[in-house]
């Protein structure tokens, strides 16, 4: 049995409830707040709905100290990450963390550090690769269906909405560059597995809505290897009355061809596909039963430390070119 921990319910840790149905070997064995007053709605109603009653705890530490769990899942205030993974780590204890790993580079380089000196895996809550329609993409594009690529462009764009408090200031939040077009960078360093070179960036808080310091527009260029362009747009513009809460878009343009990912669905147009309707959908692993095979000796390779902490390490790196105005060299 593998035991786990849930600490904090501010992103993505019903990725790993709603996976529960189907990892038999798991055991929910402990859940606190991360901070005081943390809505823990998600997964609370995942647990009624499974019948599952684990104990709460007044703090992690307290928690993973009483009960010594194989797996601890970090989704508290984004700046509380790096410590909550430090402790975890340095316990070994293996951490499922939403992303940014770190606030700063410096604080991504003490995760890197402990992560690397420990026995315990560490992966961040990089959701996208696990969606079918990007997971479909990757695989026409490792095909050479649209050749060579040249040119990526991504998208993320949520509704506003009402947000936790903790979102009106930026030394807990950490700004929309980190904490969503990290997605964006995501998408692309997926599509094209290569090294960034330079990354250039802008955001802003105007429109935010009294949401203090919360940037609610950004973009970023990043320069690759070989070359290539890309460039990544988050915004929380979208409309209250949108149909869904999010909307994720890709396009990767090569000498052959061009993929198209909107609406979760994927538009190839090439020499045998003029793209007027989607491909047929593949289907990977969800990201948290990835988790856990690869614990078990037997995941996809579809994330790993490595991807981890460098999608973490660019979203910072954007955010302080978009601070300063400058471009960075990466």
């Amino acid at each position: 049995m593998i035991r786990v921990c849930i600490a904090g319910n501010s992103g993505h840790a019903a990725t790993v409830t709603r996976a529960l149905p189907r990892l038999p070997q798991v055991e929910i064995c402990g859940w606190c707040r991360a901070w005081p007053g943390e809505p823990m709605t998600e997964v609370l109603e995942d647990f009624a709905k499974l019948g599952l009653t684990p104990p709460e705890y007044p703090d992690y530490l307290t928690m993973i100290d009483a009960l010594s769990p194989d797996v601890l899942v970090v989704d508290g205030l984004f700046c509380d990450h790096e410590e909550m993974t430090c402790q975890a780590l340095a316990r070994g204890i293996h951490v499922y963390c939403d992303k940014p790993l770190a606030l700063t580079l410096t604080g991504l380089e003490r995760v890197r550090e402990a992560a690397q000196s420990s026995t315990a895996l560490l992966w961040a809550m990089q959701t996208a690769r696990f969606d079918p329609w990007f997971y479909t993409a990757k695989q026409l594009i490792d095909a050479g269906e649209i050749g060579e690529i040249r040119l990526l462009t991504a998208q993320k764009s949520y509704r506003l909405g009402q947000r936790a408090p903790f979102f009106r200031d930026r030394a807990q939040h950490g700004g929309l560059i980190p904490w969503v077009a990290i997605h964006g960078i995501d998408f692309i360093r997926y599509l094209y597995p290569h090294a960034a070179k330079t990354i250039f960036a802008h955001h802003s808080t105007m429109a935010n809505q009294g949401y203090g310091d919360l940037e609610v527009t950004a973009q970023l260029m990043m320069t690759l290897e070989n070359g290539v362009s890309a460039q990544v747009s988050a915004d929380y513009l979208r409309p209250a009355n949108a149909a869904t809460h999010g909307d994720d878009r890709v396009r990767a343009a090569g000498t052959h061809g061009v993929i198209e990912v909107r609406d979760d669905a994927v538009y190839l147009i090439n020499e045998h596909n003029d793209g007027s309707t989607p491909v047929p959908l593949q289907y990977p692993p969800a990201i948290f039963e990835d988790f856990i095979a690869t614990l078990e000796g037997h995941g996809s390779g579809l994330l790993d430390l490595a991807e981890s902490l460098e999608d973490s390490r660019l979203a910072l790196l954007a955010r302080d070119a978009a601070d300063s105005g400058c471009a960075i060299s990466v």
